[in-house]
């Protein structure tokens, strides 16, 4: 039976030399890792310290240098120890090494350890020739120092650096425990805690290192230097962050005293900020950094109205009215006022402007449900109110500039009465009746109307006419007066007028409103009559004038010549020529009646003679013809006037109960109806006429048949109102006869007084 033959196995020499250089080698390496690790965390913790003192960044950057220090610290113990160590380190590498260092081997320990390492069995190598090797490696090893084979310069440097740097910092941390402990607590912790300096700095307004500002207002920024500090600085600055690092040097703010003032402070304005700021403040060895400044919406109000709940008399059911400027509201309205702003508030400060002693500002907090929603009460409306509402949002931002609310008391006005007397003169009868129609308006309704009267500057008394119905804001009035209770004597006055009442309950009592006051002076019904008279007299006169000018009128269209045959009129260049006819002074008689030139007289130039031209002719027969009618036009207007004159005294008559039958016929069917007709029937057909004349003034057929249809109507027109001026001289005929009748019956009533005085005279002398 055949067994495995031996392997090959270095010498015991050999194996205790390469263990021993294996485990200077770990030896090495730790110590070079460990020195090198010493001397980054010296330079570490001096590279923090300087960057924290300095700097004294935010806790989020710190934690990210804690973060990326402990992670280099593993990456590095990892590079230089713990990778090294676990790396195989083989006979063959340990004995190349040595071979390398030690040229005297002659590679007779590589070879004993490459055979011995690749595991040839004993049959397979010669044996004698192996021996050799090994004996050759022993003698070699002999003065063998192991020392040799390692350069101790790096590791000695970086032990000597760690010794330094790791020395350095234990006495700091054994000099100055505080600072150490102040390190440790910033850089390891991540305490927000600050440096202890010779100067400290304080900001106001800025919470957590943030304010807000309305976007384009401006910012102060308060820096306090504390006076209980070894130093104040002289110069402190803000310095921007971006912006190419700008720096601006804020302003000393007077010369605080240590002992008496606790802190020096210094301001530095920010101008119209659009854009959000980051900066520090630096003063001395002190420095706030990260500062920031957030630009946000200025809170303002973007809708506001006016919940109205109006006084009870006014009937009114409640109302929203929005709020667009100034805002009428009646007196006594009560007012909730309901505003949203732009951004959720925090309070809003209403405060009422007044020329009284200042009231205090009332803070109103928003609604629970809409943060931007806010609401307040306004007691009833006395006067006149405005009121500033200052906005205070949840960034802590005031409105740059108060929103006004004016609000304009608006008073119950008085009734306004527009009444005028119906068919009553400047004078009455005691058995008148005063008819009134007209108009009575209130704002918010009225309550009555009644008549106010007065005798003879006596006490002022009533005489109801009617109440509106509801509560009627607009009411016709419609009543009469009837003087004959009064009992009231020729040659007394009556002063009349119509007055309205409204509900208003808020004051000392409603307001009134009265119509004009007519005073009327009492007389006799002949005295009435004779007025009467002589009232128609002066319309009869006018009526004889109005129709001298409708003849007049007439006479021009029978003066006029129609277009002669076969002349060319053009009515655009007669109307041209008429405009220069009007301009031109009016010389010689009319036409149709025209006078020979006069003849000059011996050595002077004979005159010219009259422009004839056919352009002339028709202007002037287009001008008699406007003439004609601009006079219908005026005539037209003033009998329609003196109807109504006489209409007004036939009304006249009846309310002052001084009429008759006969005479009411006479003045109505007689005078006023058929002026009437005149003035709304006659006169306009015949300007109808007279424009259809105008037409047709360039054709002399048709020119003729609308001249005497003109001429046919002008006719018809004056036969009306002459037959109206014959009633008229009958009506004044039968007024003569109805006086000379009064005349008599006095007359017969004074001889029967005088007959019956003489016959009591003559009895008492009998009984004598």
């Amino acid at each position: 039976m055949t067994g495995n033959p031996p392997r090959v196995e270095i010498s015991p020499v050999i194996r205790a030399t390469l263990d021993a250089l294996r485990r200077k080698l770990r030896v090495y390496v730790w110590f070079r890792g460990l020195g090198v690790l010493g001397a980054c965390v010296g330079g570490a913790f001096w590279i923090s310290l300087a960057a924290d003192w300095f700097f004294e960044p935010d806790r989020a950057v710190r934690a990210v240098a804690l973060l990326a220090a402990a992670v280099a610290a593993v990456f590095a113990f990892w590079s230089l120890i713990g990778r090294r160590l676990a790396a195989r380190i083989s006979d063959s590498n340990l004995a190349m090494v040595l071979e390398r260092r030690f040229p005297h081997f002659g590679d007779s320990l590589l070879t004993a350890v490459d055979l011995a390492e690749s595991g040839k069995a004993a049959d397979e190598c010669d044996p004698q020739l192996l021996a050799v090797c090994c004996r050759q490696a022993e003698q070699s090893m002999v003065a063998l120092r192991l020392a040799e084979v390692f350069d101790y310069r790096p590791m000695r440097r970086s032990l000597a650096a760690a010794a330094v740097l790791l020395l350095s910092l234990a006495v700091f941390a054994a000099a100055y425990p505080a600072l150490a402990a102040v390190w440790a607590r910033r850089a390891i912790l991540l305490s927000d805690e600050l440096w202890p300096r010779n100067c400290a700095l304080e900001v106001e307004g800025f919470p957590g290192g943030v304010a807000k500002v309305a976007r384009g207002a401006d910012l102060e920024l308060v820096v306090k230097a504390r006076l209980d500090m070894p130093l104040t600085p002289d110069l402190v600055e803000v310095r921007y962050r971006g912006a190419g690092g700008l720096r601006k040097t804020m302003t000393r703010v007077g010369n605080a005293q240590p002992g008496q003032d606790e802190y020096q402070e210094y301001t530095y304005t920010f101008r119209g900020v659009l854009a959000p700021i980051v900066f520090d403040v630096v003063g001395g060895d002190a420095a706030i950094r990260g500062l920031h400044i957030d630009v946000v919406d200025n809170p303002t109000i973007v809708e506001m109205s006016l919940d109205c709940e109006f006084p009870k008399y006014m009937d009114r059911a409640p109302r929203s009215l929005p709020v667009a400027g100034p805002t009428q509201v009646p007196v006594g309205t009560a007012i909730v006022v309901q505003a949203r702003s732009n951004k959720s508030l925090e309070w809003a400060s209403v405060e009422t402007v007044s020329d009284d002693a200042p009231k205090p500002a009332m803070r109103v907090r928003p609604s629970a449900e809409d943060p931007r929603r806010f609401a307040f009460s306004i007691p009833p409306l006395a006067r006149d109110a405005a009121l500033l509402l200052t906005l205070f949002d949840s960034d802590g931002i005031k409105s740059r500039e108060p929103v006004r609310l004016v609000l304009s008391a608006l008073e119950d006005r008085r009734p306004e009465v527009s009444v005028q007397l119906r068919g009553i003169g400047s004078a009455v009868t005691p058995q008148a009746t005063i008819p009134v129609s007209g108009r009575a308006e209130d704002d918010y309704g009225l309550a009555r109307i009644w008549f106010e009267y007065t005798v003879d500057e006596g006490d002022a008394k009533a005489q109801p006419i009617g109440a509106p119905p509801g509560n009627a804001t607009q009411h016709n009035v419609a009543g009469a007066f009837d003087v004959r209770p009064l009992a009231l004597k020729p040659g007394q006055k009556l002063a009349l007028c119509v007055k309205a009442e409204d509900r208003f309950n808020l004051g000392p009592g409603p307001n009134v409103g009265a119509s004009d006051r007519w005073l009327l002076e009492v007389v006799t019904p002949e005295q009435l009559r004779t007025m009467l008279q002589s009232r128609e007299l002066v319309l009869r006169q006018r009526f004889e004038s109005l129709i001298k000018d409708v003849e007049d009128a007439r006479d021009s269209l029978a003066r006029l010549d129609p277009a002669p045959a076969g002349a060319a009129w053009d009515r655009r260049s007669s109307s041209a020529a008429a405009a220069t006819v009007f301009a031109e002074p009016a010389v010689g008689p009319p036409a149709g009646q025209r006078a020979r030139a006069p003849l000059a007289e011996p050595g002077e130039a004979p005159h010219a003679a009259p422009d004839q031209s056919p352009e002339r002719l028709a202007a002037q027969r287009l001008l008699q013809v406007q003439w004609a009618q601009q006079n219908g036009r005026k005539s037209a207007y003033e009998t329609s006037g003196i109807a109504d004159a006489f209409a007004q005294i036939r009304e006249e008559l009846i309310n002052n109960r001084i009429d008759t039958e006969e005479l009411k016929l006479r003045l109505e069917d007689g005078i006023s109806k058929p002026l009437r007709r005149v003035a709304d029937e006659m006169f306009p057909e015949w300007d109808r006429r007279l424009d259809r004349l105008q037409l047709a003034m360039a054709e002399p057929q048709a020119s003729k048949e609308a001249l005497a249809l003109a001429r046919q109507q002008a006719d018809a027109i004056l036969a009306v109102m002459r037959q109206v001026l014959g009633r008229m001289i009958e009506l004044e005929d039968f007024n003569e006869a109805v006086e000379m009748l009064k005349s008599i019956l006095q007359s017969e009533r004074a001889l029967q007084d005088e007959i019956k005085r003489r016959r009591r005279d003559k009895l008492r002398e009998l009984m004598e």
